[in-house]
């Protein structure tokens, strides 16, 4: 298992000190601590996070569309855990939380940024609940995988938008070699190491550390992830299902415990449901 000080240390020490990564509520902070323990409750966190107004309306707006509650309508935090249960609350408040401190970001469209990260998420929760995983880290790893993108931005203003300019159409590992060359870091290691010091479990930091790897480790959630940028990437070229299968990486759907064979069945219909905008 990774370390802060390991993965912080060495991202501190490329980025030359101009590296400041954002802060967070603490009562986001120590919902991410309850992700190391499956039992625990966010029911005592209600009150403290209905002192954080803006966070508790953004989770109870997201809770109340028509993918968690359907029709009924919750006026309330308590009603949200009754309803949507306390795991789905968890990972709303702190994806809303964590969304919440990057207000302006230089050279980046923060509403497209986190459009095409809800899009990675939803995927990649979908094709792990194929491959039989845990669909609520899987959702966490796909929407913060990027991050990092959005820290560098903001620590090398002067020279990293600028540099961007002339690549908007970059991702990947396309996108990781342009900060490379312009900040000697990578948005991969970047949002590894703020997601590892803010004390993510394990296989959601490396996942995101790793999906870019030329040979990613197979029964991880990496590939999986490396998968669901894939998906988006598909789902931004507008795409149909049977193309966007079939650009998949075939090692990646081998790597991440799927059935290549299977997922125009059943990952077919889920692909159209996320390109029309839908729920996954």
């Amino acid at each position: 298992m990774s370390t802060p000080a390991s993965i912080m240390d060495g991202v501190r020490a490329a980025a030359g000190g101009q590296l400041q990564l954002p802060s967070v509520p603490r009562v986001v902070r120590r919902l991410i601590s309850q992700l190391r323990d499956p039992a625990a409750s966010v029911v005592d966190l209600v009150d403290e996070l209905e002192q954080e107004p803006q966070l508790a309306a953004r989770t109870l707006r997201i809770a109340n569309s028509p993918y968690y509650c359907g029709r009924r309508s919750l006026a309330s935090l308590q009603d949200a855990v009754a309803i949507i249960g306390t795991n789905t609350l968890r990972t709303l408040v702190i994806s809303g939380g964590l969304e919440a401190v990057f207000v302006a970001v230089p050279g980046v469209n923060l509403r497209q940024f986190w459009l095409d990260a809800t899009i990675t998420a939803k995927a990649a929760r979908s094709l792990t609940r194929l491959a039989g995983g845990d669909a609520e880290a899987a959702f966490l790893a796909g929407l913060l995988h990027n991050v990092g993108h959005l820290i560098l931005c903001q620590a090398f203003a002067d020279t990293l938008p600028a540099v961007l300019a002339g690549a908007r159409s970059a991702r990947g590992k396309e996108l990781a070699a342009v900060e490379r060359e312009a900040c000697g870091l990578d948005h991969a290691q970047v949002s590894a190491a703020w997601l590892d010091e803010l004390g993510f479990p394990s296989v959601i930091v490396d996942a995101v550390a790793h999906h870019l790897d030329s040979d990613i480790a197979p029964g991880t959630l990496a590939p999986v992830l490396a998968l669901a940028t894939q998906v988006a990437a598909s789902i931004e070229a507008g795409d149909n299902a049977q193309r966007a299968l079939h650009k998949l990486d075939v090692s990646l759907v081998t790597a991440a415990s799927l059935v290549a064979e299977k997922l125009d069945e059943r990952f077919g219909p889920q692909y159209e449901q996320l390109a029309a905008g839908g729920e996954a």
